[in-house]
């Protein structure tokens, strides 16, 4: 199952492409739309939920927007995952700089870059090993309590 999920805000472009090459997978596939309008033809879908983490488990392959939290949320599951930068944002290059920078990070993911390589993409997600994904680690906390403890 391929589960492909939006976020809250709007990506009609992802969906329509995901829903026009629907029938070539030949896997069942569910999308959260979010607030999209666009509702596909050949695919199961709903518009939000307040717990993505069942549709996580059920998949075989995440397909997702470029959000920060999403992306994180879905590297923690340890799933075959492409992630794909919405550039019809208010700000256009905030998900692909992210998405650039993470995808040298880890092998946790794929990049789509373009869409019109999804179809393509899906396939060598379907073969390619994926590593977990490791935190680096953090001591934001550490620092913050040591500022306000001095000040």
């Amino acid at each position: 199952m391929i589960f492909v999920t939006i976020g809250t805000g709007k990506f009609e472009a992802l969906v329509k492409e995901i829903d026009a090459i629907a029938l070539k997978l030949k896997d069942k596939i569910t999308i959260q739309l979010g607030s999209g309008s666009y509702k596909p033809k050949n695919s199961k879908w709903f518009t939000f939920a307040p717990d993505l983490s069942k549709y996580y488990k059920q998949a075989d392959l995440i397909i997702s927007h470029g959000g920060p939290g999403t992306v994180f949320e879905i590297l923690e599951t340890g799933k075959r995952f492409i992630a794909c930068a919405n550039v019809n944002r208010t700000d256009p290059r905030h998900q692909v700089e992210f998405l650039e920078a993470i995808s040298k990070e880890t092998n946790g993911l794929i990049y789509c870059t373009d869409l019109k390589d999804l179809y393509s993409i899906i396939q060598k997600a379907k073969k390619q090993k994926f590593a977990r994904y490791k935190k680096p680690p953090c001591w934001m906390d550490k620092i913050v309590r040591e500022f306000v403890n001095e000040n």
